[in-house]
Formats: C-alpha cells, sequence, structure tokens
C-alpha cells in the first residue's frame, strides 16, 4: 500500500502492495484512524499522520466486503468476510508489545454489509440471506432478525437510529432496528450504496448499474406524520452533468458525504470506457435537496471514497486506489 500523506505535512512513504483497496472505514469519532481492507484478506489501520500501518490478518480472514468502527471504543473494529465477523481489538504498536486480537462471529453465509447503532451497543450484520444483530455489551452470537431475498445492505443513521435495509429490489426505511417501516418497492435494481447527512434529515443513495443519485428525506421522531420519509427524489443525473464526451454511461459504485452536510464525493464508473473518477459535488440540503457547485474530477482508478469526520480545516476526503495507493486531499471550501 502506497499511502499519500503529504495532506498532513509528511512525506509519501511506501510499503509493499498487496493489491486492490475493497472498502474502507474512518473511526466516528477519532478522526486520525481509518482502515483498508485488502484484496488478500489483510486489513491495514492508519494512525495519521503516521503513514505506517497496523496489519491485521487471521487465517480465515478472506473475502472482504465491509469495515465498521465501534463508536464508543477507540479499538474495536469490525470486519465482514465470507466466513463471519472479525471483531478486532486494534492495539497500536508504539508504546505497545501486545499484538492485536480479534474474536469471530461465523455466519452461514457471507457478510454483505455492517453498521452500528449510534450509541455503539448493537451492531447490525447483513448476509446474502438475513438481517443479524450483534449486542457488543454481551458478546454473544448474532441473533437473527429477518430474513432478506438477496445481497442484504445494512446502513445506520448517526442520530435518531434510523436504518436503511435494501433487500433486493426493495428496501426499507426503520426507526431503530425493528420499528415503524416505510417500504419502497420496484426498485430498477439493488441499492448499491448509501450515504446519511449528519443530522439523519437525508438520505442520499444510488442503486446498481445507475447514473443517479437519489435522496429522500427523513421526518424526525419529534414530528406528527404516519410517514417515515419523503418519496425519492433524483439529485443528480452523472450522464446529464458529466457532459465531458458523447457515448459516456455512468455508474455510481461510491459515495461519501462530509459531515457538514455540504459536500457528496460520487465515485463512478464509465460503462464504455472502464474508467472509474472520483467527483465532487457541493450540496444544499434545505429547503430542498440539490447539488449547486461543478464537477471536480479525479481520475486514479479509485475502488471507494471516505470522508474524514470532524476534521476542523474544512473537509478531507480520502481516495483508495485499485492498485492500492490511498490519497488524501484536502478542501478548504468546506466551513467546519
Amino acid at each position: 500500500m502506497i499511502v499519500d500523506t503529504t495532506a498532513f505535512g509528511h512525506k509519501t512513504e511506501k510499503e509493499e502492495k498487496r493489491g486492490p483497496i475493497v472498502c474502507g472505514a474512518w473511526h466516528p469519532t477519532s478522526t486520525d484512524q481509518i482502515a483498508f481492507a485488502m484484496s488478500d484478506g489483510v486489513v491495514q489501520v492508519l494512525m495519521l499522520p503516521s503513514p505506517k500501518p497496523i496489519v491485521l490478518r487471521h487465517q480465515q480472514q478472506r473475502e472482504i466486503t465491509c469495515l465498521a468502527w465501534q463508536p464508543n471504543s477507540l479499538k474495536s473494529l469490525s470486519v465482514g468476510s465470507s466466513s463471519g465477523i472479525f471483531i478486532w481489538e486494534v492495539i497500536s504498536q508504539k508504546g505497545s508489545n501486545m499484538p492485536s486480537r480479534t474474536t469471530l462471529h461465523s455466519t452461514s453465509r457471507p457478510v454483505t454489509s455492517l453498521s452500528y447503532t449510534p450509541d455503539g451497543r448493537q451492531c447490525l450484520v447483513t448476509t446474502t440471506t438475513s438481517l443479524l444483530v450483534l449486542d457488543c455489551v454481551t458478546g454473544d452470537s448474532p441473533t437473527w432478525i429477518r430474513s432478506v431475498s438477496h445481497l442484504g445492505f445494512v446502513t445506520m443513521s448517526p442520530q435518531y437510529c434510523f436504518s436503511l435495509l435494501a433487500d433486493g429490489l426493495r428496501f426499507h426505511i426503520l426507526r431503530g432496528i425493528t420499528e415503524g417501516k416505510e417500504s419502497y418497492s420496484r426498485l430498477q435494481s439493488p441499492v448499491k450504496c448509501a450515504a446519511w447527512s449528519p443530522s439523519a434529515s437525508h438520505l442520499f443513495f444510488s442503486l446498481s448499474g445507475s447514473s443517479l443519485v437519489l435522496t429522500l428525506e427523513i421526518f424526525s421522531p419529534s414530528e406528527v406524520s404516519s410517514k417515515i420519509a419523503t418519496d425519492t427524489e433524483v439529485l443528480i443525473d452523472l450522464n446529464k452533468t458529466l457532459s465531458y464526451s458523447e457515448g459516456e454511461n455512468w455508474s455510481v459504485e461510491d459515495l461519501a458525504l462530509h459531515d457538514s452536510g455540504q459536500k457528496l464525493a460520487v465515485l463512478a464508473r464509465d460503462s464504455c470506457s472502464g474508467r472509474a473518477s472520483v467527483f465532487t459535488f457541493g450540496v444544499t440540503l434545505r429547503p430542498t435537496a440539490a447539488f449547486e457547485s461543478d464537477v471536480i474530477g479525479e481520475n486514479l482508478n479509485p475502488t471507494c471514497v471516505l470522508y474524514q469526520r470532524k476534521n476542523k480545516q474544512g473537509a478531507l476526503l480520502c481516495i483508495c486506489c485499485e492498485n492500492g495507493d490511498v490519497r488524501f486531499i484536502p478542501d478548504t471550501t468546506v466551513l467546519s
């Protein structure tokens, strides 16, 4: 992995490449911790600004699909894989001779997504057939909640404990884990990626193979309404917005929203050329969601995008690349 930490005033340090980065996760409260999963099943954790990673490997940790930090713990990192859920206690090598330790919770099917509740007491888990919940207080094995039809996907909001559960060509907005539900069906394809606004007032998402970034507004629990959310609206159509050349057909592969709610990063791939790029948009959420700024392009053949949480000097975008590179790109136009 090549880590470019020039955004922190440090020179680039080169580590042995381990293939493409498949996913990553910033810690939700510690702004200097970020984890990456490599295609060979190795997880690397950076404690910025140091470019030297902590390496987490296990012989059963293969085909990683997702990562999630426990919000109320600086050390607990969950890894979703074909074998189940690995809960790592990440130990920094600096000042400690103790290695990082892990616990494996096996699942009957490969894990497809992980998402913690805001208090960190529970972790929602989807497999290719089920929605499970992991009790982080007791450490018991995951409990079955419901079946899903195809490649489940779940993500919790940062406030109010809303959750998006994608189930094949349907998705549901739930209050909490099992409470009131708003269902949307007849989707053209499964949900590919999603990002919550910091106040949980909006959800941004895209469908597999689609050029559209969709949004819906979520009603807060204090609002008197029988509905949980509004109908979906089109926020961005990349095929109309990105008019670089004729014949391009973009599909969204990943989304990241800065916790100021002002910047949305979109990773998209042109199916005609196979070229993947990252584009950033200025976003206004009130009174209606809309994007305002021009597109900023970065052609790094990326695999995922992440915004650093609670950056006081603007926005820091992390771009993970197919060749194993990690790039950190500052954006001082975002107000802290």
